[in-house]
């Protein structure tokens, strides 16, 4: 298998790309017009999207995250803010190590992009999730955290994880906070 990052994918791998986020995130196609209003409005964050990974076999795409970076302040101090989004597997290569493939590729390219933390959202009452991204070094985000969408609402939730990157201060800081972390514009 193959690994490959890009600053934009090129037409030929999104089609692809598209048909396994579907397969993986078919709740998310298949949302009511006004749950779909509320994602546009909380998942609005794709001008902060730095890149994808793309795991490839044969010229097959068979697995694909994003991964983004924005700047946020933390208790006064700007901090770079590294995500992992939209982490996929098709569905007849998975348990094969592709997700490990990309969630390492990810982490280092947040590593070579200076980031401080990374966080990303997924489904922290699944423990396989949990433990999944916990060998990359993610813990749950206790007291939750908290974003504004585009229409500037305010949403706080308990589904995210946070890993240090290339500041382990500003994580173990973060990890003993009372209160949910910003974590800006948009969700992940």
């Amino acid at each position: 298998m193959k690994v490959d990052t890009y600053a934009v994918l090129p037409e030929e791998l999104a089609s692809q790309v598209k048909a396994i986020d579907r397969e993986s995130f078919a709740w998310a196609y298949s949302q009511t017009p006004q749950a779909a209003r509320r994602s546009k409005d909380k998942f609005c964050s794709a001008r902060d999207r730095a890149g994808h990974i793309i795991v490839a076999e044969k010229r097959e795409v068979v697995g694909a995250a994003q991964w983004y970076r924005r700047t946020i302040t933390v208790d006064g101090d700007t901090i770079l803010l590294g995500g992992i989004g939209s982490l996929c597997t098709r569905k007849d290569k998975r348990k094969l190590g592709v997700g490990t493939l990309l969630l390492k590729r990810a982490m280092q390219e947040l590593r070579r992009n200076s980031i401080d933390i990374a966080y990303l959202c997924t489904q922290v009452g699944k423990d396989w999730m949990v433990r999944f991204y916990e060998k990359a070094g993610f813990v749950c985000l206790v007291p939750g955290h908290t974003y504004t969408g585009r229409s500037g609402k305010r949403y706080t939730e308990y589904d995210g994880m946070i890993a240090p990157v290339c500041s382990r201060g500003v994580f173990s800081h973060i990890t003993m906070m009372k209160r949910p972390l910003d974590i800006g514009r948009g969700n992940w």
